[in-house]
């Protein structure tokens, strides 16, 4: 019997989850038109280049709606367990709220990583492809940190880069080491693998105050031209697989950010923040009563799931500029919605 219920309860919340993503994800995917349809009205093109570019979206689309998805179907599943009398029917059989909740959070901890494992990765490609579509304009300044070694640290800064050739007009070099503080300026370089290749090049030496120029010049660095395409990319366009890399990469460029690690820490973490929603939620849906209006259940599920939402939007800003440590921050936005859902099912139980 318990196994038969424990099954039924994960295939219901299994089928709400996948059909709350479809409408959801469908009304997004309108508004996604519209917005394509701004960005690339100068270049007139079709019907199908907007529709096609609205598909590389979805993946994206159906990542962040996720925690809306897990409340709204907390609340459709929990009206239609008290509507139809079940969930009084497994309590007289010996059922707890948190044994009702187990074959719940299940589901959504199985489909979250899911999508983590397979729609992440996806997602991150066809963002990719829709920003290499869009997207004309770079940045006019790029500033890298190499290190060669503990001793040697060079300072790039590359001006008016072209991604595809790798070659930039203007570059100014800066290497800083326990015996010569040397200067390199120039108008043309290249980035090969591991090397950076310098034309027409002007060597200032600090320390011994004397200059010299040479015609090429070739300089070793610690990363590849990938590393740097990657760290300077948009951060969410990383598959979940490549996280740690690309910390490792913007750390070594001098570009690493505590915000960074909260996202990445988040997307990993996503199917456990997702339980905890559901968890809240639970607790106010569950004390409503086979006669109360059902749209007062989804008003104040959807209110929970937004404060929490905002409450983990307010806590990772304050991260970001008081630099605090991301993992107590992500601890909070855990342990707050999580008080809040236990005292409810608390009540519950009492009642």
């Amino acid at each position: 019997m318990k196994n038969k219920i424990f099954l039924y309860l994960f295939k219901m919340k299994t089928k709400y989850i996948f059909f709350n993503i479809f409408v959801i994800s469908l009304f997004i995917q309108v508004i996604n038109v519209l917005e394509i349809t701004k960005v690339i009205e100068k270049e007139n093109s079709n019907l199908i280049t907007i529709l096609y570019l609205s598909f590389l979206k979805l993946p994206s689309v159906i990542i962040e709606v996720m925690p809306f998805v897990v409340v709204i179907s907390t609340a459709f599943l929990f009206r239609y367990l008290i509507a139809n009398n079940e969930l009084i029917a497994m309590r007289n059989v010996g059922y707890s709220i948190i044994d009702i909740f187990k074959p719940i959070a299940l589901s959504i901890l199985f489909i979250g990583y899911f999508m983590l494992i397979f729609i992440n990765p996806i997602s991150a490609k066809f963002e990719i492809i829709f920003d290499n579509l869009t997207t004309k304009d770079f940045s006019d300044m790029y500033s890298i940190k190499n290190l060669n070694n503990e001793k040697d640290i060079y300072y790039i800064y590359l001006s008016d880069m072209d991604f595809k050739s790798m070659n930039t007009k203007k570059f100014k070099i800066l290497s800083v080491s326990n015996n010569n503080n040397i200067l390199y300026l120039g108008n043309e370089a290249n980035l090969d693998d591991n090397f950076i290749y310098m034309n027409d090049v002007t060597l200032f030496n600090i320390n011994r105050d004397f200059y010299e120029k040479k015609e090429t010049l070739k300089l070793k660095l610690n990363f590849k031209v990938q590393d740097l395409i990657d760290s300077f990319s948009n951060y969410k366009f990383i598959p979940f697989y490549k996280y740690k890399d690309h910390l490792n990469s913007l750390k070594k460029f001098n570009l690493y950010s505590p915000e960074i690690s909260l996202y990445y820490l988040s997307e990993i973490l996503k199917p456990i923040f997702l339980i905890i929603i559901s968890f809240a939620v639970m607790g106010f849906s569950g004390k409503f009563k086979k006669n109360e209006n059902f749209f007062k259940i989804l008003f104040f599920s959807i209110l929970i799931g937004f404060a929490i939402f905002m409450l983990k939007e307010i806590v990772s800003a304050i991260t970001v500029s008081y630099s605090l440590p991301f993992i107590l921050t992500y601890f909070i936005i855990l342990f707050v919605p999580f008080i809040i859902g236990l005292y409810q099912i608390i009540n519950i139980e009492i009642n």
